[in-house]
């Protein structure tokens, strides 16, 4: 099994803590509030067992998905629970509203929160690398962590890299995600950069 070594673990976790607070930063933006992050995970897993590692597994969840293609590819996904969603969206929209699912203008903003806290967090990672990442357009999904997560059928028998890091804000009590999935040779790629990284710190 593909694995990256414990330099390479902790150099690639050192860069994303840098770009995962970058994110945090644009979210407080939006939300006025602090956002508390737990220290981010690094996993090499089976696609099942990926999805298993989710917290909400089980649960409806809704996420917003970007694929960023660059110095290595990655899909990076911002979920939050269904019920907790409904109310981080219409806290940020200041919409008052008792009906309990999501409106399209409603996913429209999640879409718009969600392609704001994705690029924050890759910009720094791309600057590290020196290289650019092209992202998708940010796609809403809500269903299980098996659809919210959804890879092509011929990569769900592959191992994949997963990163994963919880986010809080901790006066409404709503907890999200961001995570972080790669696959072969992406993590080959991502290997080589790390290495190239590392190469070039002063001694």
């Amino acid at each position: 099994m593909f694995a990256l070594n414990d330099l390479q673990q902790d150099t690639l976790l050192e860069i994303f803590n840098i770009g995962v607070g970058k994110a945090a930063a644009a979210l407080s933006k939006m939300t006025s509030e602090e956002i508390l992050l737990s220290v981010p995970t690094l996993a090499f897993l089976e696609w099942h067992e990926a999805v298993q590692r989710l917290p909400c597994e089980g649960k409806i969840i809704c996420g917003i998905s970007q694929r960023f293609e660059g110095p290595f590819t990655t899909e990076a996904v911002l979920m939050f629970p269904a019920d907790k969603t409904v109310e981080f969206i219409r806290f940020i929209l200041r919409v008052d509203s008792s009906f309990g699912q999501l409106t399209e203008m409603e996913q429209e903003g999640l879409c718009e929160i969600g392609n704001i806290v994705l690029n924050a967090c890759m910009a720094p990672i791309a600057d590290i690398f020196s290289a650019q990442f092209r992202a998708t357009m940010p796609e809403f999904r809500i269903g299980t962590s098996e659809h919210v997560l959804s890879f092509d059928v011929a990569q769900t028998n592959r191992v994949i890299m997963l990163m994963l890091v919880k986010l809080q804000m901790e006066k409404r009590e709503i907890e999200g995600y961001l995570a972080f999935l790669s696959v072969l040779p992406d993590m080959q790629r991502l290997s080589a950069n790390i290495d190239r990284f590392i190469s070039e710190l002063p001694k």
